[in-house]
């Protein structure tokens, strides 16, 4: 008896069960037009209400994830009832890895889920830096941090996530980086300040 086909199959349901529930991060966001307001990828984004509404939109995108991973992990359990189908199995291991992905956080002084709404209160908090830092302060966040684009002090060091603009790298290339990143940021928060 061949292992192929069952190990093919186990594959094709961990694929499906890690894509359906990131189908609204990989879909809405890059295939539809949501560029309104924000310069294009990679470029800084300037700290004003386009990107709080932007971050609002992409925490509501990354909430609608948990609504559609329903659908592959009840699947998975109903085949599994009926009989021990390798395809099950792969469902519901991939609606597990997307669980934890969203509930673990990458480091204990983060907090739960991928933009936290105490990220975004920070940021909003920023949009009249109180004291201002320079003469004509412009805040943008950049890769790693929220900078002042003309004195260049750091106001919070926090990576900047995903916010759903088309990559340079194209649409397939993009959304495969973000499927493979989660819409997290692949750099972590640097020590110093």
């Amino acid at each position: 008896m061949s292992l192929t086909a069952p190990i093919l199959h186990l594959i094709v349901g961990l694929i499906l069960g890690m894509i359906i529930p990131r189908f609204p991060l990989l879909f809405f966001t890059r295939f539809w037009n949501l560029e309104r307001g924000l310069p294009s990828h990679p470029d800084p984004v300037t700290v004003d209400v386009p990107l709080i509404q932007r971050l609002l939109v992409m925490r509501r995108i990354h909430r609608m994830g948990w609504v559609l991973a329903i659908i592959p992990f009840g699947l998975g359990i109903l085949i599994l009832r009926l009989s021990p189908e390798p395809f099950a199995y792969g469902l519901v291991a991939g609606v597990a890895w997307f669980a934890l992905s969203r509930v673990v956080p990458l480091d204990i002084q983060s907090e739960f889920g991928i933009i936290p709404m105490s990220l975004i209160q920070k940021i909003n908090n920023l949009r009249q830096p109180d004291p201002p830092c320079c003469d004509r302060p412009m805040l943008q966040w950049e890769v790693r941090s929220i900078r002042c684009k003309h004195c260049r002090k750091m106001h919070l060091n926090a990576p900047r996530p995903d916010l759903g603009r088309i990559r340079s790298d194209g649409r397939l290339r993009g959304a495969f980086r973000v499927l493979l990143t989660d819409g997290r940021s692949p750099f972590s928060i640097d020590e110093e300040e």
